[in-house]
């Protein structure tokens, strides 16, 4: 009797946790999609107006687990530690996300990512800014941070977590190019969360990574940083990536770590 009500408790738990997996992403993606069809509102407004409207209620469900793990969702959404070094890491991800998709050659050969990029880029360049760099990012670290990996990492590892959060945070955008992008940004994302405890790190990261993304795109800069006739500039900006991003990591890594050691 025991066994058997161990057994339906573990089919409960696992029911729970796909629930987390599925819900607050057919939510969102039903919103976006009624809008964009019904309304109709052209694909950036409609996602933006989808984050806004799912934003209260993620927050909730949110604040729901949260308090089932013990913690306090006043806490977890503390102003981070090492702010400074989040937005730096943010926009080195952008420059090395970016570069990687170019060096590949994905955004030549991926229709679906010419599509969705005119969707994203053709708007004016304020509901860019405010979609795209600031409400839309909220609600994705709330759906694949605050909820999938959270909800995963209370049972299993952090590199399972991390990498199946990251790698649907990935499928959800729908192409390549953008799919590549969204899994580096969302591993670190995850890291960022694991060690900070506070989701405001997260947000941040995405955040400072899509405002730079959408300053390099309708600026110059995306022809002088990721053209093949200005390979010399692309590569010192790589590697001034890659420095900023270790340092950045160390950084945040050295302040949480001393900080776990106080408390």
């Amino acid at each position: 009797m025991f066994k058997k009500i161990q057994k339906m408790k573990g089919q409960v738990l696992m029911i729970v946790m796909i629930l987390h997996l599925i819900l607050p992403l057919f939510t969102y993606t039903l919103a976006t999609t009624f809008l964009y069809l019904a309304v109709p509102l052209e694909p950036l407004l409609a996602t933006g107006v989808s984050a806004l409207l799912n934003i209260p209620v993620l927050l909730w469900f949110y604040s729901y687990d949260q308090k089932n793990r013990g913690s306090s969702m006043t806490e977890s959404l503390r102003p981070a530690d090492s702010l400074i070094a989040i937005w730096l890491l943010g926009a080195a991800l952008c420059i090395l996300g970016n570069s990687a998709v170019e060096v590949m050659g994905l955004t030549r050969i991926s229709k679906t990512y010419q599509e969705a990029a005119k969707a994203l880029y053709s708007p004016p360049f304020a509901l860019q800014l405010l979609a795209s760099g600031l409400i839309i990012p909220v609600a994705e670290e709330l759906i694949f941070r605050g909820m999938i990996f959270a909800s995963i990492r209370d049972k299993f590892s952090f590199v399972i977590s991390a990498v199946v959060s990251a790698g649907l945070f990935g499928l959800y955008h729908g192409n390549l190019p953008q799919g590549v992008y969204a899994f580096i940004i969302g591993l670190t994302a995850a890291w960022l969360y694991e060690r900070t405890k506070a989701l405001s790190a997260p947000v941040m990261l995405h955040i400072s990574a899509n405002l730079l993304s959408l300053f390099i795109t309708n600026t110059e800069l995306s022809g002088l940083l990721f053209q093949r006739e200005h390979t010399g500039v692309t590569a010192a900006v790589v590697v001034l990536s890659v420095v900023v991003t270790v340092i950045c990591i160390i950084r945040i890594y050295w302040k949480n770590n001393l900080k776990e050691d106080i408390v």
